[in-house]
């Protein structure tokens, strides 16, 4: 009979032999007959028509019962079923052989003896004598042996494989450790040298402001100073306008003693001639002639004044023309002054705005700089808490590495082989 493929090894399905079977309306006959002709047949097996088993006969019975006196005559032309254990012992093919055979060890000691008949949905399968459940649970047995040896070998193997594990997780552990300790010390005085340079930083920000303000004030003083420069052009070239204004009243005022030295010449020679036609006239004349004489001085007298006029004017006129050339030359360098305190201011201007950015960029800085030694601390408080899982790793590495010491021996204790 062919098994149905659902029927695994491990089930009571693969036992199943196809042995000897006998319907219900069967003689004792027939019974004598197997058992004579197949001595190796220990049971045969009683099906009705549904092929549903309903009793089995054993062999050793059988024939007990047939050495009684009598009792072939009495029962080998009877129905089987006056021979048959109505009573026998079935089990789905289904089950598990594990299974059954603990219900086997858990029933009476006669049951070990018995022939079982396997059933799927209560028709029938095959039989089984307990020595092919013995069989099969020594190769079941044999089995589990060699999976569990196999299973044992990598187990050692696995647990050395752990050991070195463990020892390679421990040495990093430590590694670990003395690196973390070292980054912390790292982050230490990365710490302290933040703290230096933030507290420099603090400083030349303070110096800075300090420095624009003092600029603010030079160039405001440089604004003021050029606005008096500007006013002092103004005034000098004011002065170079009177002091042409003078000049050309000098030259005017030259223009009249011009007029006056001609008048001055007239009268003395009239005085000249007045002192001739005195003479002329004799002692009618002498007092004629005596103012003739005092004209003639007050000609000569107005002739030196003039010339002495003429020459201060000149040197005044030199003068002016020198100071006017000397205030002209300072309205220029003045100028100059004023062009190059533009361009300094120009300067302070630009250096005031430099100094404000290099502001801002440095308080950007300090902010980085705060930003870091946050960032510092958590890495430090990272670091503690690296320096902690590493300590309990090391002391679960130690703990599994005394675990696979002590399961490493188990092959040696529990040998399966």
């Amino acid at each position: 009979m062919t098994l149905p493929q659902t029927f695994d090894q491990h089930s009571m399905g693969s036992l199943a032999q196809d042995g000897f079977r006998l319907s219900p309306t069967e003689s004792g006959s027939a019974v004598m007959e197997i058992f004579k002709n197949h001595p190796d047949t220990h049971h045969i097996c009683i099906i009705n028509a549904r092929n549903i088993p309903v009793g089995v006969v054993e062999r050793q019975k059988f024939l007990s019962l047939m050495s009684s006196p009598f009792s072939y005559a009495l029962y080998h032309k009877r129905p089987v079923t006056l021979l048959m254990d109505d009573s026998p012992l079935m089990v789905e093919a289904r089950t598990p052989i594990l299974d059954f055979t603990k219900k086997i060890l858990n029933n009476k000691i006669s049951d070990i003896n018995k022939s079982f008949i396997i059933t799927h949905n209560q028709c029938y399968v095959g039989t089984a004598t307990p020595f092919d459940l013995m069989r099969m649970s020594y190769l079941h047995s044999n089995r589990i042996s060699d999976t569990l040896q196999t299973r044992t070998i990598t187990l050692h193997e696995t647990l050395h494989k752990i050991q070195t594990a463990t020892h390679s997780i421990s040495a990093e552990s430590r590694s670990l450790r003395d690196e973390s300790e070292n980054l912390s010390e790292r982050n230490r005085t990365q710490n302290q040298h933040l703290q230096e340079s933030d507290k420099r930083i603090k400083s030349t920000i303070e110096k800075t402001q300090d420095q624009n303000i003092k600029m603010e004030e030079s160039r405001n003083y440089i604004q003021h100073a050029s606005t008096s420069i500007r006013e002092s052009c103004i005034k000098i070239n004011d002065t170079i306008e009177k002091f042409k204004k003078i000049s050309e009243a000098s030259e005017d005022i030259g223009k009249i003693l011009n007029i006056m030295k001609s008048i001055s010449s007239q009268i003395n020679i009239l005085g000249i001639n007045a002192t001739i036609e005195a003479s002329k006239a004799g002692s009618y004349g002498a007092g004629f002639g005596v103012v003739a004489q005092e004209i003639r001085s007050l000609s000569h007298m107005t002739s030196e004044s003039l010339l002495r006029t003429r020459t201060l004017i000149s040197y005044l006129q030199d003068s002016i023309h020198s100071c006017s050339g000397s205030m002209c030359d300072n309205s220029q360098t003045l100028a100059g002054i004023i062009h190059h305190v533009e361009k300094i201011k120009r300067s302070f201007k630009e250096f005031e705005e430099t100094a404000l950015v290099q502001k801002e960029e440095i308080n950007q800085l300090h902010q980085i700089m705060q930003k870091l030694n946050v960032s510092t601390a958590q890495n430090n408080e990272t670091v503690h808490n690296t320096n902690a899982i590493c300590d309990n790793l090391f002391i679960n590495v130690s703990e599994l590495a005394q675990m696979t010491s002590n399961m490493h021996s188990l092959p040696a204790h529990y040998n399966l082989q």
